[in-house]
């Protein structure tokens, strides 16, 4: 694959990630589909394990409507390509933070998505994502962990 080729495939995941991130914020989870495959799965380590987009989409919306009000920004990350003998796979791994207020407490999360990825007829969608929380504020209470270590 040339490097012009690496560069549009990562710059199509950075989007991805972006656009997740911009319909958390809207709660905008009738466009969420888009973004996942059938039979993604996402975890939320410790808490929550959801199989299937339709699944995912109905436990983001009950999750969010608990926020008044939250902003999700996405900070640094990676994407990694599988290599050629997978050139429609890829993983990434991206920090995060989350602040609003959730059930009426100012709230603050830290945190960290391990992705996979799979190239569509429609572009790269998420099959897994998986979410650590690293540092959360609830009010006066605050959480704080140690990155995982079964994480790469």
């Amino acid at each position: 694959m040339s490097g012009k080729a690496q560069i549009r495939q990562k710059l199509e995941i950075h989007d991805l990630v972006a656009r997740f991130a911009d319909l958390v914020n809207r709660k905008a989870m009738n466009e969420m589909h888009h973004l996942f495959t059938p039979d993604a799965v996402l975890d939320i380590t410790g808490f929550q394990h959801i199989v299937g987009r339709a699944n995912i989409i109905t436990f983001l919306t009950d999750i969010l409507s608990l926020w008044s009000g939250i902003v999700q920004a996405v900070h640094s990350g990676t994407v990694e390509l599988v290599p050629d003998t997978h050139p429609q796979r890829a993983t990434g791994r991206w920090y995060l933070t989350e602040f609003g207020v959730k059930e009426s407490v100012d709230t603050y999360v830290g945190g960290v998505y391990s992705d996979d990825y799979v190239r569509t007829a429609s572009g790269f969608r998420f099959t897994r994502r998986r979410f650590d929380l690293l540092y959360m504020r609830a009010g006066t209470t605050v959480t704080a962990q140690p990155f995982p270590s079964d994480l790469p």
